[in-house]
């Protein structure tokens, strides 16, 4: 049996409720971007912050191949 691709409607729509949610709450630190520069240890600098760059940029590059080469 193949996946319903319709069940995908459900993540993807918890994201855009919580983002939406923290981009109209306008606290800073609440949205999905901030939240990742955070724990990559970006913003605010931390010791791990060449980590956190080198596993988003790694994530980065494997998704797009992910996404173009299947």
């Amino acid at each position: 049996m193949d996946f319903p691709l319709w069940l995908w409607a459900i993540p993807a729509g918890s994201f855009a409720v919580m983002e939406g949610l923290a981009i109209a709450n306008r606290r800073s630190g609440d949205n999905a971007s901030e939240l990742i520069r955070r724990a990559a240890g970006i913003s605010p600098a931390r010791p791990w912050r060449p980590l956190g760059i080198a596993a988003i940029a790694t994530f980065c590059v494997w998704f797009g191949h992910h996404l173009i080469g299947g």
